[in-house]
């Protein structure tokens, strides 16, 4: 088990230093990738609170709430309470935040095509497939 463990920490180490996860979206940018994601997440989830984020990210309560006040402050989100609960807050992005998202994912889109721009269209397949079946084993882990 430990060869395996290994094995896969190897790949891991492989894929993240491929696919540049932690300059992906934010090559040229004044956003972190936890920043960028964040907002992506917003973006995507309506009626977003930040327990959600803390929750989905597995990220410490505090840094949540220092990325939200940095995205709430340069107007990119803004926070609205629940007409049912005064104390619930949801996170919207605003259109300034929009701008800021497709910038961030038009770069996104640029380095993955950089990356894989001198790979064959077969080749593309049998990797895209292999992504998908990664995704999809470690999906159902402990079902």
């Amino acid at each position: 088990m430990d060869e395996k463990i290994q094995r896969i920490k190897r790949f891991n180490r492989f894929y993240l230093n491929v696919v540049g996860l932690y300059s992906q979206y934010t090559d040229g940018s004044p956003y972190s990738m936890s920043e960028a994601m964040i907002l992506f997440d917003i973006n995507q989830t309506e009626k977003c609170t930040a327990s959600q984020l803390t929750e989905s990210f597995k990220f410490d309560k505090g840094y949540v709430s220092r990325i939200i006040n940095k995205l709430s402050d340069q107007g990119l989100i803004r926070r609205v309470s629940s007409s049912n609960d005064k104390r619930m807050k949801y996170l919207h992005i605003t259109e300034q935040g929009e701008k800021v998202l497709r910038n961030l994912s038009n770069n996104a889109s640029d380095n993955v095509r950089k990356m894989i721009e001198k790979i064959s269209m077969d080749e593309l397949d049998t990797l895209i497939d292999a992504m998908e079946e990664i995704e999809r084993i470690l999906s159902n882990k402990g079902e």
